[in-house]
This record gives C-alpha cells, structure tokens and sequence, in this order.
C-alpha cells in the first residue's frame, strides 16, 4: 500500500495530556498539497501493511460495532468518545504517555477505513533566543516525534468486515499488562500478529530440530524447514503448522509431537494463516549458511536442498564440504 493510495475524508486533531481538564479536539480541513495531508497518508498506508500489527474482529452485538461510525458524518461521536477513554486512561496510569491523536477516515483501494494514530509526546533540549540577543537552552516536553509508524499506538478499523489492525504495544492498567487500545478502548480481543506468528514458528522449529535429530543433521533439517515454509508462502499465501508436521517432521514422531505441542502452547492456529507479500519476500529470500570456521554464503532459499545448484557432501570424519554447481561467474 502507497501514500497515493489513500485518500483522506476527515481529520481530527486531539491533545490528549492529563494536565489539561479535557481532551482537546478539532476537526481540520486538508488539501492534497498539505504536508500533513501527506504525512497522515503514509501513516494510513502504513498501518494496512504492517506486519507486527496485531489483528481482532467484532460481532454486531459487540461494542465496537456500536461506535465505529460506518459514515464521514459520524466520525465526531466517535472521536469524542475515544478520546475521552484514552485521555482517563492516561490520567490515570502514570506509564501512558500525553500526547497528540490523529483520528482519520480516510478511503484505500475504494474501501472505508476508520484510524486513531497517537503520537506520544517527547522531551528534548532547545537552543533560544530572548529579545536581550541572550541564548539559554530550555526544556521543551511537548515535542512531537518526527514521524514513522514505529513512534505510534494506533488502530485502523474495516468496517466493511469489522476488522481491526492495531499496534503491538503493552501498557499496565490497573495492574495488569494488556493492549489498552484493544481491551479497553475498543473492547476487542487480539490475535498474534502476521511477524510474531512466523517468528514462533521458525523459533520452535530450530528448537525442536536440535533437540530431537542428531547434530550433524540439524543444518540440513533447519533447511528442510525454511524451504517449506517458503515454497508454500510463494505458492499459496499461506503458512501451515500442519504441513511442517507432515513434511519437515514426518520421519520423527517426536520432533512432529513437540513441535504440535509447542503451538498448542503458543497458540498457533493449526490451519493455514495467510501472510502478506512482504511476509512472502521475506520467507522467500536468500538464507544466510555460517560455517564453523567463519565462512558465510547467501544462498536463494530454493537452492538450499536442490542438488542440482548446492550439494553437500560429507565425509567419513563428520567434515561437509559444500558443492556450488552451475556457476558461469564470480564477482568479488
């Protein structure tokens, strides 16, 4: 998703930041040209392709469904009450930050979306001039980050399928860590992320390699994985538990058990999760080989196992020695 593919209808802007006695709010008019008309599309763009948000959906009779506004018009009720929540909630939990809320409806692919970005606050030492010509450096505490997802909370809602994506972030309140703009603002429930999904399962698949196939046949089983997952990201879209299990583990019924019950624990889904392009790429690009003498090669995952471009062959002593095929010419 691209800045130009967005296209914005409504803006609010809202301070939120306990030493005032309200949130305030406003709504802005933006045209095209506006920097900050650029500055929040690519926010909005951002967050519909993020893959560390972490996703949850809503029923008809759940909250959300009753104040997400499926109209410009309705966006006024939507931020004063949000707002609102938030601004008690940082009142109140001294670890939330005060900071600025940007609230957007704004259109992609043709499609409505409903956002909340809030940019935290920042301190930082300013360098002024006073009338006399004198220079003092001064603390500024209000100094707004200078862009970037990653500096956001944020959430952006579908009400088309009463789909939410929001930032992957923990606060305490009330003693208990959770996602406060889910569980509290929007009343919703999250998913693990798209990164942290595949992240957990790469790392229980290593994990459960090395424990249960002799040493000298870790690195040719950890490949075996890695062109699974790849080759199914590339062909369907789409990463599987299930499939590691047949394929990968299928000559170890140890290793396919421990690593079944690892996702159990974690709370990976068994059927496929589909992943975004850029999930894809990553799956799908060159994987790094270290040898144990400090040598390293960058190696497209397709090749890993294909004997055809890479062949390992190892000798009686436990030494590999790898074979690269195919090759019309070296750069260094």
């Amino acid at each position: 998703m691209r800045a130009g593919d967005i296209e914005i209808y409504k803006v609010f802007l809202t301070t939120i930041d306990a030493t005032l006695p309200c949130p305030n709010r406003s709504e802005i008019k933006l045209d095209e040209e506006d920097v900050l008309y650029g500055y929040i599309a690519k926010l909005c763009a951002a967050s519909l392709s993020e893959t560390g948000a972490v996703t949850a959906n809503y029923a008809d009779d759940d909250f959300a469904a009753e104040i997400v506004p499926k109209e410009p018009e309705g966006m006024e009720v939507f931020v004063e009450g949000v707002s609102e929540h938030i601004y008690e909630l940082v009142r109140d939990n001294a670890e939330l930050r005060a900071g600025s809320g940007i609230f957007v409806y704004f259109l992609a692919e043709e499609r409505p979306f409903v956002a909340m970005f809030k940019l935290p606050f920042q301190e930082m030492f300013c360098c002024r001039l006073d009338s006399e010509g004198n220079v003092s450096w001064v603390l500024n505490s209000k100094v707004m980050p200078k862009g970037g997802l990653r500096q956001c909370e944020y959430f952006v809602i579908d009400p088309e399928t009463q789909s939410v994506r929001l930032s992957d972030t923990e606060h305490y309140i009330e003693d208990v860590r959770c996602n406060y703009l889910a569980e509290h603002v929007l009343q919703l429930r999250v998913r693990t992320s798209e990164k942290k999904t595949v992240e957990t399962m790469n790392e229980a698949a290593v994990e459960v390699i090395r424990e249960c196939y002799p040493k000298e046949q870790v690195p040719e089983k950890i490949m075996d994985y890695k062109r699974e997952v790849a080759g199914r990201a590339e062909s369907s879209g789409c990463v599987s538990v299930a499939c590691v299990e047949e394929t990968v583990f299928a000559d170890s019924e140890t290793a396919g058990e421990r690593y079944r019950e690892r996702m159990e624990r974690e709370q990976i889904p068994r059927e496929p999760i589909a992943v975004s392009p850029k999930t894809e790429r990553a799956l799908t690009r060159k994987q790094k080989i270290v040898t144990d003498n400090g040598i390293e090669l960058l190696v497209p995952v397709g090749y890993l196992r294909n004997p055809d471009f890479v062949e390992y062959v190892q000798a009686d002593d436990g030494k590999i020695t790898i074979l690269l095929k195919e090759i019309n010419s070296i750069e260094l």
